[in-house]
């Protein structure tokens, strides 16, 4: 892919694909190669339809439209945007697995990246609710609901089972009240199916925090929103806010509690956090654009959409609407291609045309050129409107397929567990198959479960410096994984073995959460390379060809496999070490105790009177006698020790190798020579 485009337009979303589509249509066929589109996801998304997915009156399937389908001339990159420097108009991207991106540079670059959701806008709402934003959440929702029929039909206690089917609504915009009267809608149709409960004991509550409902519409229509939910049976809390969400209920500002195992949240937009800290001008934390939808301080950076905070041209900022959005998109491209020209630039202007929503059992509200509708001649209008902005025709004949489904039979109500057999993914390989390469981007965590893998690490050239195996029990990728680093090594599997995987946010939250296992991790991926501990400017070339028994300290004492941990504590006083290899009858090693095992120990409260055998390690980096202080290090750094027993061909200790010893060494050997040189220069003979 080329480095330099004349415009890329990082987005997806209704703006970036309206702008998309509109260079389309004024440059023809050379958009190819003068337009990149980048965008986290191959399709596109028709949001006003999330709630009908909820309530399931379409197929998740048909709200989607793939990019490269309604984009057939400028070019698509399937990346998330990972930095963006607008000086330079530089991005970088990570395409997830897979070979490292090169950043891409845009003569004029335009950000329609769209906003995300604050997960942290109510306490313990991330952990306890539900969000709507993608088509994975309101899939998510609707699979939540039917569970929750589901589980209420074998629930024999009024009380747990009154809180599984009471369903709060948070947020009482557009998508608020759209959700909870899909909601309410399906329930409906669905109780005839659950004799085991009372129809009454179905409930969902819609709380807001204004004077009415869908403030976007006006006082009159939130009002007749309401009173029509209200005749349905739906509880709407107004001037009200969450302030706490629990797994059984959500509190409310005002002090009181409302019981329910499903809070749903359609409030809390913020940022997208790659648009945070950049070196721009915000209003409110939205980057802010001037009247020709360039961020302010650029001329050739643009701003569109719900991420950024556009005037619209009468002293407002443009709403976070699908209509909005499609405008700014549309004008946007037509700047660009002004400026391209050299021509002047026109103002954004756009007043908009109408709004509505609909609001359950074939109801709705709508405000068109000052005139309000509602009732069923807004529900039909929304409809249409909205099947006449979907893209693709064959995506408007299947919704229409949908809706007519619905008027003549029951909703559907499959409960998809998407569970896959194993909660942990685990994958086999066989010998050969290789794992992930030097240099490539991944988003995986390893661990190996049996078998051997080797790391191999390659110079510029292909040369191998070197390699090591990795055996059952250790672990490798933390670095791409966690921090985004590309991978350091090439792994293959040297025999068959099974390795888990963890490459979900989810553990990748709790690996950040746990601190200690956060730490560990953490070290592993950010220590140097092999080629740093390893180097002659670290050690020299006569330090790193010596056996490692020239530089050893000489054998600790040995405790019996029978040995207590009494007797352990006092090993340990009459030596200095802090490391004691354990031996069987024959002399033979079968584990190590260290000092931090005797402390863990303690404080655990052990029997001293056990055996030292029940808090020793077993699996042991262990050197061997003949081996040079080059293995010996790489052995240290591969399995992440301090120091290791050094045993003879018989399995026998005889001595133990640390870094200190190394070190020592080293100084030792540096002192000789400073002191041969010095001899030289003093030594006439030398001179002659």
């Amino acid at each position: 892919m080329q480095k330099k485009w004349e415009v890329v337009i990082l987005g997806g979303g209704f703006a970036g694909l309206a702008c998309a589509r509109r260079l389309e249509k004024l440059w023809g066929n050379d958009t190819a190669k003068r337009v990149l589109l980048v965008s986290a996801e191959n399709y596109f998304v028709y949001q006003p339809f999330l709630s009908e997915v909820i309530g399931a009156g379409i197929e998740p399937r048909h709200v989607m439209n793939p990019i490269r389908l309604a984009l057939r001339r400028c070019k698509v990159q399937r990346a998330e945007v990972t930095n963006i420097d607008l000086e330079k108009r530089r991005v970088e991207f990570n395409a997830d697995e897979g070979a490292s991106l090169e950043p891409v540079e845009a003569e004029h670059l335009v950000i329609a990246l769209g906003s995300s959701t604050n997960l942290r806008a109510v306490p313990g709402m991330m952990e306890h609710g539900l969000f709507l934003k993608t088509l994975a959440d309101a899939l998510g929702i609707r699979e939540h609901i039917i569970k929750r029929l589901e589980e209420a039909d074998l629930e024999p206690d009024p009380d747990i089972r009154r809180s599984l089917l009471h369903f709060v609504v948070v947020g009482g915009g557009y998508s608020g009240v759209e959700t909870a009267g899909e909601i309410l809608d399906l329930l409906q149709d669905a109780r005839g199916f659950y004799p085991a409960f009372d129809p009454s004991e179905l409930r969902v509550t819609l709380v807001h925090s204004g004077e009415h409902l869908l403030p976007e519409l006006g006082e009159d229509l939130g009002r007749f929103a309401q009173r029509f939910l209200e005749s349905r049976g739906m509880t709407v809390l107004l001037n009200r806010r969450a302030s706490s969400v629990s797994a059984g209920y959500i509190r409310l500002n005002d002090g009181t509690s409302i019981k329910s195992q499903n809070q749903i949240c359609t409030i809390g937009n913020a940022p997208n956090p790659v648009l945070k800290d950049l070196a721009a001008e915000y209003a409110n934390g939205w980057l802010e654009t001037d009247e020709y939808l360039r961020l302010k301080g650029f001329t050739h950076v643009w701003g569109i959409g719900d991420g950024a905070a556009n005037p619209d041209g009468y002293g407002n900022q443009c709403p976070p609407t699908a209509q909005f959005a499609i405008q700014l998109g549309r004008h946007a491209a037509e700047n660009i291609a002004l400026s391209s020209s050299g021509k002047p630039l026109g103002s954004f202007r756009y007043k908009t045309l109408g709004q509505m929503a609909t609001i359950g059992h074939h109801k709705g509200v709508c405000s068109i050129m000052g005139f309000q509708f509602s009732g069923f001649i807004a529900w039909w209008i929304t409809r249409t409107v909205h099947l006449l902005k979907l893209p693709g025709l064959d995506r408007k004949l299947r919704v229409m397929v949908d809706w007519t489904f619905e008027l003549f039979f029951p909703p559907d109500l499959n409960y998809l567990d998407l569970k896959k057999t194993q909660k942990i993914a685990r994958i086999h390989v066989e010998p050969g198959d290789v794992i992930f390469r030097q240099g490539e981007r991944g988003s995986a965590f390893y661990i190996v479960e049996d078998g051997t893998l080797e790391a191999t690490r390659y110079d510029g050239e292909g040369k191998v410096l070197w390699h090591d195996d990795i055996l059952p029990g250790e672990h490798f990728g933390e670095g791409s994984f966690l921090y985004g680093m590309v991978r350091r090594v090439t792994v293959t599997a040297k025999t068959g073995a099974t390795l888990m995987v963890f490459n979900s946010n989810e553990f990748k939250t709790f690996v950040e959460s746990f601190q200690t296992l956060s730490q560990i991790l953490r070290h592993t991926a950010q220590r140097p390379s092999q080629e740093e501990v390893l180097g002659e400017t670290r050690w020299t070339t006569e330090l790193l060809s010596s056996p490692v028994e020239a530089v050893m300290k000489k054998s600790a004492p040995c405790l019996s496999e029978t040995a207590t941990i009494n007797e352990a504590i006092l090993a340990f006083g009459k030596c200095s070490q802090t490391l004691l290899p354990i031996v069987d009858a024959e002399g033979k090693m079968t584990g190590i105790l260290t000092k931090t095992d005797l402390y863990r120990a303690m404080t655990h409260g052990q029997d001293f009177g056990e055996s030292v055998d029940t808090i020793a390690k077993h699996e042991v980096a262990a050197l061997r006698e003949g081996q040079t202080v080059r293995k010996a290090l790489r052995v240290l750094y591969m399995k992440d020790v301090k120091q290791a027993p050094v045993l003879d061909h018989q399995s026998r200790p005889v001595g133990i190798l640390s870094h200190l010893d190394l070190a020592e060494a080293r100084i030792h050997l540096e002192h000789r020579a400073s002191e041969r040189a010095h001899a030289s220069s003093n030594n006439p003979l030398s001179h002659s």
